[in-house]
């Protein structure tokens, strides 16, 4: 997911970090912002929901 959102967004971000973490979470902020919680919804996003999230910003 992390290189199809900076092939998708290139010239657009600097960069896509992966911070490992446990309990199940599965986060995604933009500028501390959080766009998707895995820990809320109980599911892994697609791409394409990402994609939206960041597109809404």
């Amino acid at each position: 997911m992390a290189k199809a959102l900076e092939k998708q967004y290139s010239g657009q971000v600097k960069e896509v970090k992966l911070v490992e973490s446990s309990g199940g979470a599965f986060e995604v902020y933009l500028n501390d912002e959080l766009l998707y919680s895995k820990l809320e919804s109980r599911q892994f996003p697609t791409t394409e929901q990402i994609t939206t999230a960041i597109d809404k910003v």
